[in-house]
């Protein structure tokens, strides 16, 4: 279903509903127009039976058979087309004039008062009057009536278009006017984001509808701007606080494992503390890390690196994680490809895929690394066997905490944070993190950054 703009569907149904209301009026006038001149026409032809009926002694007389009759019954200005006349009664005699009006006088005497017919191409009023034995019919013309009509119709079906776009023109102006403070609104909430949650909508000159929405959007900002910066303070001090316990608790951990002197169960529980320990070191910083980036006070280094030597070196680490599993390495690396940007985070980007593609492959697998130039972006693309991630979820992929698959981030030791981080360390960078393909047996993903003229 296609959404019009408001502006559209304002100016559409100001101009339909006018429309419909003129059209409406015009042919209601034109009724009411017609009906009055009908009427006028009924009475005029009253009027003329009257006088046939006061002096038909003079007017008709059994000798004459003239058609001047209609000469004598009115006055030749007037509408009248033709009469009959005829008394009630077997063998009564029945003149009319002139020949055409034969047709109404085959049933005599009519039956109804007043009636419109249609004689050729003429259209005729038709009047039965009684008054006594005697019944005249009279037919007067409404040709003119009909044309005052047309004419009428005419010149309203002529105007209405004009009409039509002219209210369409100061609808569209109109909502043009009551719209624009809505499109600021639009644009200023647009610009305020999760770092930028201090910006306000532009305060309103009036306190009508639109200013008060305004006012009650910019409480609701506040409140929004509190809750995360709140959140924001707890996740930073509790990954904070966590670091030097963790810290503590790992250094004590090692110096019990070097003290062990050779018990098996003691070193497997303390080599399973310490993995657990290093696990939430690693949590604790990420989150710290995350924190940092949502108030938007992560310290970045930028600087020209050398983004193939780097690619080159995760290779190189994936080469070593993979070797328990026996899964080949494949690298495609441009060399001398240089982005800006922070060697540590980018590293850390790199590895943290690197580290995924090989815990979520298979053994004897396959893990592919390639680098290339495309355009004015530095394209690094990491693939693996294994899994692939179903399509409804690959929408949340890159959200915080977000597991595919419960069992097999536990076992992993994933805590649903890598992505989350890398999207926020290339996003940083001016970037794009994207999953660009995932089957059944074959993940990859694409990371994009501004490259450096060579």
């Amino acid at each position: 279903m296609k959404h019009w703009p408001l502006r559209y569907k304002i100016t559409g149904w100001a101009a339909l509903t006018t429309g419909l209301a003129l059209l409406t009026f015009g042919l209601g006038a034109a009724w009411n127009l017609y009906s009055e001149q009908i009427e006028a026409v009924d009475k005029q032809m009253t009027a003329e039976a009257g006088l046939f009926f006061a002096h038909r002694a003079e007017l008709v007389k059994p000798e004459d058979k003239s058609p001047d009759w209609l000469v004598a019954l009115s006055d030749p200005s007037a509408s009248l087309f033709g009469f009959a006349i005829g008394r009630t009664g077997p063998g009564a005699e029945l003149r009319f004039y002139p020949e055409d009006l034969e047709p109404f006088t085959t049933s005599w005497p009519p039956s109804i008062k007043f009636s419109t017919e249609k004689l050729g191409r003429r259209h005729l009023r038709i009047g039965v009057f009684v008054d006594g034995a005697d019944t005249l019919l009279l037919a007067a013309k409404i040709g003119s009536v009909r044309e005052i009509v047309r004419d009428l119709l005419g010149t309203y079906l002529l105007l209405l278009p004009v009409v039509l776009l002219v209210v369409a023109g100061g609808s569209w102006w109109m909502a043009g006017q009551a719209l624009r403070p809505i499109d600021k609104i639009t644009q200023a909430a647009a610009s305020i984001t999760a770092d930028r949650l201090g910006e306000r909508l532009p305060a309103p000159a009036t306190l009508d509808e639109i200013g008060q929405h305004v006012v009650v959007l910019n409480h609701m900002f506040d409140r929004l701007q509190r809750s995360f910066e709140q959140a924001t303070r707890f996740t930073a001090d509790a990954a904070h606080e966590l670091r030097t316990p963790l810290t503590i608790m790992r250094g004590q951990l090692e110096e019990a494992l070097h003290a062990s002197h050779g018990d098996a169960e003691q070193e497997r529980l303390l080599v399973g503390l310490l993995e657990e320990t290093s696990g939430l070191q690693k949590i604790s910083d990420n989150l710290l890390l995350l924190a940092r980036f949502d108030a938007g006070k992560a310290s970045l280094d930028f600087s020209p690196i050398d983004l193939s030597a780097l690619v080159q070196e995760a290779c190189e680490d994936a080469e070593l994680l993979a070797a328990a599993q026996r899964i080949k390495i494949k690298a495609d690396i441009v060399p001398a490809l240089r982005v800006k940007g922070d060697a540590v985070m980018l590293r850390r980007v790199a590895l943290n895929l690197v580290d995924n593609a090989v815990k979520f492959n298979r053994a004897d697998g396959r893990l592919e690394l390639a680098l290339h130039a495309a355009g004015d972006q530095a394209v690094f693309t990491i693939a693996n066997t294994g899994t692939g991630i179903p399509p409804e979820r690959q929408g949340s992929l890159f959200e915080r905490f977000f597991r595919v698959g419960a069992d097999r981030n536990r076992d992993a030791g994933g805590s649903g944070l890598g992505l989350n981080l890398c999207r926020e360390i290339v996003t940083a960078h001016g970037g794009s993190i994207t999953l660009s393909r995932s089957t059944e047996d074959w993940t990859e993903f694409r990371i994009c950054l501004p490259a450096l003229a060579s």
